[in-house]
């Protein structure tokens, strides 16, 4: 006995930490171990032991480990057929199982039903027919229950179990109970709020499918899953298409019965590729059949183009990849095209449809020399000038450059001048998206064609024009480059180019205006090839890439600096800009100007501490902000400013806001993405502050305008709310990273303590004026960093190496200097909870107690991840403390209350030991509070 106790004990001990294969191997060690005893060692064994099990799994906190004890039960569900275990199973489980399915901890709940899935059908093999019949309903009727349960992993699990238990048992289960059960699914769970569950739903249907007594009664229900393939999760709708796929090799099925030839087709010319592919999969059979003839597959396919020319253009893009070969598709090519050269009358979405289909064959089949060949010698005699006169729409031009970039036809020279223009007359670039499709694929084909530096020699001279028209009208300085000669090589492009530039613009294209819209055209271009490997090799070897950087450098300047009196001022310089600089560091290409002794802000000689050119743009980028932070105000400079403008656009107050704010976070992404990358070690306390600085500003101008409030657009204020997220998960970064570099040799900088404090006010400012949807937003974004955000407030009392009373000191100091606004907040959302439920207790000591739902729960985030971490519980609590300290300085004795309040209630929640925390810090306030 006492052996067979250890042995189980040791095999218990092992269960959370056993790899599946070793779960197993004890699952039959211990179904042998209950065949080989009997008596008292066998009443131990199953009532001590394999209860103990049951229960375990069905009780256990964690998911993962009720899964292992479940697979160490596997070792006698899969020996039910042996005499006994069908009994031994039902005698242990039956007076646990069914009260487990209805209690009301969801977790217990869905331990219980994955059990209960395991030991199907539950009964008792000695029972009479009429008592198995009703054991089977009722487990039949709380998996119906639990389909329609209040947790979603309850439903996920009931759907998946309900199917399985149909396959596997179909035969044993009433008619009646079948239908009722699927019919449940099909109209209720398929159209549950639950992604997981509508795709648990499909992924059951397909695996029922494979029980062929199921098909008769799937045929009428099938229809009622046809609305998922327009579903918002890509998961859901691929999984539908896996479902056509199935049923259309089925012969008793059509699938153009369970989702329409009509939405098919949409969704294959807009979704996703994934479901695209599957689609495109789905129709080779009936658009492009291998056996019919060349002739006729390519007529069925050209009939889907003219028919539905987008929805035809993606079916050629992954027809290759589905079975036909290279050469039926090298035959629809020729189709294709000389379609579109034809006298045929077609539609101009017809032509884009016709050439876009071209173009993603041509892409496929140039990765097969021959073809490739084939292709060049059929793209002769004018064919691409005819093709791209013929090509009006804004993808199909695109489309005919596409195929030029990847064939390489000769006799392209007028093509390459189009493309020059495409480039250089980019005016209002970053909003077209036709013409960025356009842009790209002039790129790609000047690149092909070695004419990629005289390109980009062009985009510089305009650049440059823009740098000296910001020159004189802002007055800022232009750099002088100082270049050694035949320092980088030029390629020869192998066709000739004319000297002559398309100009457009009119009388306006003299204008400051004009100019530095085609800049940021420009700007957004060079942002885009920097992304590529092949165009930033070509940008990097450039003659004139040191002219295009310090070009971009002024333009970058005047967008912040004047990003608040000029609406049009735009990123995309400043994204260029420092783009560049990230990449020529890691190239370690060197930038020569005449800017020596440059100032920073802290007044230091640069150019003895900065080395690389990142170091450079960086000091220079935190320095235009410290101008754009440091002028008056935003709130001040613009309060007669009108609410909206008469034409509906955005006054000067909301659009000099968001440009603010885009350009704050431009420079912000610089920043983080330099330090995550090792390429910035020296200014981590700079960053800090101008972080910081910008939240200030930020919180500032919301303060402001509460009296009248902002007037943005729904879509504006969204927009401007995304980049100030962005911004805030930025910062958040930013304190990851220096907390990474922390260590006793490189302590914490005290600028991050200032800085978490300002991230805790953006949220309660961006609620109190913004509402709690946008703030809900900020707190979703810093769920992510909330390790980081804590260990940064906790810091002035961590970092502390003396006693507690050192560390409130310390805190006391750090909260003094600039108190931040959200211990106030958090008060007020304690005395709206008192007051809630007495009244009298607060209204005596304030009567604006509010609440704030998004920093209630962010606190309450923080509160649950400090859980059993005493240290740092203790810090937080520290900086608490000290606030309702500063409360009793200022006389505010609400928000002494409510910080109080707060630190007791969540201090007991969360450590059990509800005056540990309370009793130390409050003995070390106990002096500072007899003072007061």
């Amino acid at each position: 006995m006492q052996l067979m106790k250890e042995a189980l004990a040791m095999i218990k001990s092992q269960i959370a930490f056993g790899r599946k294969s070793i779960l197993e191997a004890y699952g039959v060690v211990l179904f042998r171990a209950w065949k080989g005893v009997d008596g008292v060692l066998k009443e131990e064994f199953e009532g001590g032991f394999l209860q103990g099990l049951i229960e375990g799994s069905i009780y256990a906190n964690s998911r993962v480990f009720a899964a292992s004890v479940r697979r160490v039960l596997g070792g006698f569900v899969s020996q039910r057929i042996t005499d006994g275990v069908e009994k031994l199973l039902f005698r242990l489980a039956e007076p646990v199982i069914f009260r487990s399915l209805q209690v009301a901890n969801s977790n217990v709940r869905l331990n219980a039903l994955h059990l209960l899935l395991d030991f199907f059908p539950l009964e008792d093999p000695d029972a009479m027919k009429e008592v198995k019949d009703t054991l089977l309903e009722k487990q039949f009727f709380l998996m119906e229950r639990l389909i329609m349960d209040d947790c979603p992993d309850v439903r996920v699990v009931a759907v998946e179990g309900c199917f399985r238990v149909l396959h596997l048992f179909w035969e044993i289960i009433p008619s009646s109970t079948i239908t009722k059960l699927l019919t449940k699914i099909f109209d209720d769970m398929s159209h549950d709020i639950c992604n997981e569950v509508r795709l648990s739903t499909v992924n059951g249907t397909i695996y029922l499918l494979g029980n062929p007594q199921s098909h008769e009664i799937l045929k009428v229900l099938l229809p009622r899953l046809g609305h998922l393939i327009l579903d918002s999760a890509l998961s859901s709708r691929a999984a539908v298409l896996d479902l056509l796929l199935l049923i259309r090799d089925i012969r008793s099925f059509q699938f153009n019965k369970v989702v329409g030839l009509d939405v098919l087709l949409s969704t294959l010319a807009n979704d996703h590729s994934q479901v695209a592919q599957k689609i495109t999969r789905l129709l080779i059979p009936s658009y492009f059949p291998s056996k019919v003839s060349i002739e006729e597959a390519c007529n069925r396919c050209v009939t889907l183009i003219k028919r539905f020319p987008m929805a035809g253009a993606r079916f050629c893009e992954f027809a290759m990849l589905e079975g036909p070969s290279p050469k039926s598709l090298m035959e629809l090519v020729r189709v294709l095209i000389g379609l579109v050269l034809s006298n045929e009358k077609l539609h101009a979405d017809q032509i884009e449809g016709l050439l876009i289909a071209a173009a993603s064959l041509c892409n496929n089949l140039v990765s097969e020399p021959c073809y490739k060949n084939a292709l060049k010698e059929f793209f002769t005699g004018g064919k691409v000038k005819c093709l791209f006169a013929a090509a009006s729409t804004g993808h199909a031009q695109p489309s005919v450059l596409n195929i030029c970039s990847v064939v390489s036809p000769d006799d392209v020279a007028g093509l390459v001048e189009e493309c020059m223009s495409l480039v250089t007359n980019c005016c209002g670039l970053p909003k077209n998206v036709e013409m960025q499709a356009k842009v790209r694929s002039a790129h790609r084909l000047l690149l092909s064609y070695s004419g990629f530096d005289d390109m980009f020699d062009s985009l510089t001279r305009l650049l440059q024009k823009a740098a000296y028209r910001c020159h004189v009208k802002f007055g800022v300085e232009i750099p002088k480059q100082r270049v050694s000669p035949g320092k980088r090589k030029k390629c020869k492009s192998s066709v000739k180019f004319s000297a002559k530039r398309k100009h457009v613009g009119g009388k306006n294209s003299t204008t400051f205006e004009y100019d530095y819209s085609i800049a940021v055209g420009i700007a957004c271009q060079i942002k885009d090839l920097v992304v590529s490997k092949d165009s930033r090799e070509a940008i990097l070897g450039s003659q004139a890439l040191e002219s295009s950087f310090l070009a971009l450098k002024v333009i970058s300047e005047v967008s912040i600096e004047h990003c608040i009196s000029c609406e049009y001022m735009d990123t995309s310089p400043v994204l260029a800009y420092s783009g560049l600089a990230l990449h020529m560091s890691l190239q370690n290409i060197s930038v020569s100007t005449n800017d020596s002794g440059s100032k920073n802000s802290e007044g230091t000689d640069s150019s003895s501490i900065l080395e690389t050119v990142l170091d450079q743009t960086v000091d220079h980028l935190l320095n235009c902000i410290d101008k754009l932070l440091g002028e008056v105000n935003i709130g001040e400079t613009q309060a007669d400013a009108s609410i909206s403008n008469d034409d509906g656009s955005l006054s000067t107050k909301e659009w000099g806001m968001s440009n603010k704010v885009k350009m704050l976070t431009a420079v912000l992404k610089l920043i983080v993405d330099s330090i995550a990358m090792g390429l910035l070690s020296r200014i981590h306390g700079r960053c800090l502050n101008v972080t910081s600085a910008y939240l200030k500003h930020i919180i500032f101008a919301l303060e402001h305008q509460s009296s009248e409030k902002l007037q943005f657009k729904e879509d504006e204020l969204k927009d401007f709310f995304l980049c100030l997220k962005s911004s805030f998960s930025y910062a958040a970064k930013l304190l990851n990273l220096i907390l990474r570099d922390t260590s006793e040799t490189s302590p914490l900088l005290p600028e991050a303590f200032d800085l978490v404090n300002d991230m805790f006010d953006l949220i309660t400012s961006i609620e109190l004026h913004l509402g709690s949807g946008f703030a809900a937003g900020l707190v979703a974004a810093a769920k992510s960093w909330l390790p980081d955000l804590i260990l940064a407030l906790g810091s002035p009392c961590m970092l502390s190496k003396t006693e507690v009373a050192s560390a409130y000191i310390t805190a006391l100091d750090c909260i003094k200097s600039g108190y931040p606004s959200w211990p106030i907040i958090l008060a007020k959302t304690e005395l709206y909870e008192i007051r809630e439920a007495n009244p009298e207790e607060v209204d005596d000591i304030t009567s604006e107690p509010e609440e704030f739902r998004a920093f209630k729960k962010f606190m309450e985030m923080i509160v649950s991840l400090l859980k059993g971490k005493f240290n740092i519980l203790d810090a937080v609590g520290v900086i608490l403390l000290t606030g309702s300290v500063v409360g009793l300085e200022r006389k505010d004795f609400g928000a002494v209350l409510g910080l109080l309040h707060f630190v007791y209630t969540s201090n007991k929640n969360s450590s059990g030991s509800p005056l540990e925390m309370d009793e130390r810090s409050l003995n070390t306030d106990a002096a500072t509070i007899n003072k007061h």
